[in-house]
């Protein structure tokens, strides 16, 4: 079996369906002036009971308590919808300030507002971002401030993001030219760059926790590459980051929802955001690449050893995310 279908069936996998994520919980905020203001809570099925007690609320700088006016169980996806009213209220603010099961470190909620059948709003609250603010008065970002934020939380999540890291060191491991690395890292920056745009479009969209072992399993993957590409043999990484590239920009879709897509720029927010991770990329390749390419032609056994190890190291590594992923 040559080596580059190990993206194949990584993106096969990708394709498949799960059923809802029990770590994952939802609140939807809906306001018109007919009906005003109601919550649409899905929960996993027998974490219905206090959900009423959960919802730490405000409306402006008052706290509420939103009144239960239906409760549908759905079998399929082993979850509950509970629906709440606020009668009477106006929301020029809302403030949600926990998400639903806190006592949970791995627990997520994602929240979303509309207003009439506009998306305004979309945020995932977790240990990191657990607070979820929205306020009517809120000046429109300009332009500018739109790039501006996502280059800086494209860069950020290069940086903050350990396995993504982790994915384009075990690339730079086995050097090469100029020409080979711009192959390479130009591959991965169009997969990821695809699927980015059809998950944060909403087009194509997967479960985390699908894309998060598939994301564990390219890093297993690069470094096992490592290991047994022989000098002199064709060089198969721009391959592997193209088929695991589409994985990744899952990943990267997931940050963006995080910390919340404008809808009325959704195209400057996901270019700019791009564009930071592309840098937070180059600053890897720039650092890494030429040291690499020193120790080779300074000492090149010792290059040899630091490839077979640095590929080793990423390969326990990614197995252990791998396990822990779907623990």
């Amino acid at each position: 079996m040559k080596r580059w279908i190990l993206c194949v069936l990584a993106l096969l996998l990708s394709l498949s369906c799960f059923a809802h994520d029990p770590r994952y919980s939802s609140i939807t905020f809906r306001w018109d002036e007919l009906t005003g203001l109601r919550l649409s809570v899905v929960v996993p099925a027998g974490r219905e009971k206090d959900i009423a007690a959960r919802l730490k609320l405000q409306v402006g700088h008052k706290a509420v308590s939103p009144v239960l006016t239906g409760l549908l169980p759905d079998t399929n996806n082993r979850t509950v919808l509970v629906d709440f009213a606020l009668p009477g209220v106006r929301p020029e603010s809302l403030t949600l300030s926990e998400r639903l099961f806190p006592e949970e470190p791995e627990s997520r909620t994602v929240v979303l507002l509309y207003v009439g059948n506009q998306l305004l709003r979309e945020e995932v609250l977790d240990t990191q971002h657990p607070r979820f603010a929205w306020s009517a008065q809120s000046a429109r970002t300009s332009p500018l401030e739109t790039v501006q934020r996502f280059v800086r939380e494209g860069v950020g999540h290069i940086f903050s993001g350990q396995d993504h890291v982790l994915f384009v060191v075990a690339l730079l491991l086995l050097g090469g030219t100029l020409k080979q690395l711009l192959k390479v890292v130009t591959a991965f920056t169009l997969a990821h760059s695809v699927t980015l745009c059809l998950a944060a479009t909403q087009t194509l969209t997967l479960s985390p926790a699908l894309v998060e072992p598939l994301i564990a399993l390219s890093i297993v993957a690069v470094g096992v590459e490592n290991l047994l590409t022989k000098p002199g043999e064709r060089d198969t990484r721009a391959a592997l980051a193209l088929g695991f590239g589409l994985i990744h920009g899952f990943g990267f879709a997931g940050a963006l929802t995080e910390v919340g897509l404008p809808k009325d720029a959704l195209g400057l927010a996901l270019g700019a955001f791009n564009i930071g991770v592309e840098l937070g990329q180059l600053t890897l390749v720039l650092t890494i690449a030429p040291l690499l390419a020193l120790l080779k032609t300074r000492r090149p056994a010792a290059a040899r050893r630091a490839t077979w190890a640095g590929s080793v190291v990423v390969i326990l590594l990614g197995a252990l995310w791998f396990l822990q992923r779907i623990g």
